[in-house]
């Protein structure tokens, strides 16, 4: 088993969660352990008491279990990663699984990375959800670390600018995403809407290919061993055919990527989102339109950009 710690943060309030929720008598005396921790007159000493009670009863309630026993279920990152690091994530966004470089190599000169997971304390008392976000995840660090899947963190870059680099990385997801969906149902571990969604995803993601989504889709979310390259290549420079167009060029003027047809209605774009295209693009006029994940894209950025304000 890799050696698993967890946030004393994501610990404590997963165990106060759990106090409101669970039975009487799982949770019996915890209250009255925690309350005696504040006669400790030391601070250090008080929040260190503190840090064991809760951890002691983090365990004695299984909220771990259900994470070491997805770790568990993907022997393959046993000796390709040095630790598990179970942090707390304030939203569902936030939540996932990443791979960080160690500072310094094991005792046995192996520098292996770190597997930190980032999770909701709500989730940890929710197992069936924890369980498939977890596969999921964890599926994405196996293929990053096998070689054969050939992962590079970062795409190539695009002659056509940020947002043609967004769009990219968005398919790239959806595609990888497509792929582990796959992968997990054909073992059983996949939640049984998984095709469907995916599905929905992929064709809203890939609209250029039109009719032809449903196969590509397929062929996707049914191959054995994806590749890195593979995927890149699809997100990249999607096939399909093309369809009537504004201009005549089948590439949206912005990200350049092809496109069944641009948005129908260019106008619904705000002011404001209209004002940082021009600003990106100085050639770029209404008239040329732009493909609807483009039309989003920068209607979002100016919301995060007044936000930010």
């Amino acid at each position: 088993m890799i050696d698993t710690t967890y946030a004393p943060d994501l610990v404590e309030e997963a165990v106060l969660l759990a106090e409101r929720t669970v039975p009487g008598d799982a949770i019996h005396g915890f209250r009255r352990e925690r309350n005696a921790v504040y006669d400790i007159a030391d601070p250090e000493r008080r929040d260190a008491a503190f840090r064991e009670a809760h951890l002691r009863w983090f365990v004695r309630l299984g909220l771990h279990r259900p994470v070491e026993e997805a770790i568990e279920e993907r022997a393959e990152l046993s000796g390709r990663v040095a630790q598990v690091r179970v942090l707390r994530a304030l939203t569902r966004q936030e939540e996932g699984a990443d791979l960080f470089d160690r500072a310094l190599p094991d005792a046995a000169g192996r520098r292996q990375p770190l597997l930190a997971l980032r999770l909701r304390p709500s989730l940890l008392l929710d197992a069936e959800p924890l369980r498939a976000l977890l596969r999921h995840e964890l599926m994405h660090v196996a293929d990053m670390l096998d070689p054969a899947f050939g992962y590079e963190r970062i795409l190539p870059p695009s002659d056509d600018g940020p947002s043609a680099d967004n769009i990219a990385r968005d398919r790239y997801r959806v595609l990888w995403d497509s792929t582990i969906d796959g992968r997990l149902a054909r073992v059983g571990l996949a939640h049984p809407n998984a095709r469907a969604a995916r599905c929905r995803e992929f064709a809203a993601t890939f609209s250029m290919l039109g009719d032809h989504a449903g196969r590509a889709f397929d062929e996707w979310f049914d191959r054995i061993v994806p590749t890195h390259q593979a995927v890149a290549a699809f997100a990249l420079n999607p096939p399909g055919p093309l369809g009537d167009h504004r201009g005549g060029t089948g590439r949206c003027p912005l990200c350049r990527f092809p496109v069944a047809s641009l948005d129908r209605h260019p106008e619904r774009l705000t002011a404001a989102a209209r004002s940082l295209i021009e600003r990106e693009y100085p050639s770029w006029s209404i008239d040329r339109g732009l493909c609807p994940q483009c039309l989003d894209l920068y209607e979002a950025q100016h919301v995060s950009h007044n936000c930010a304000s």
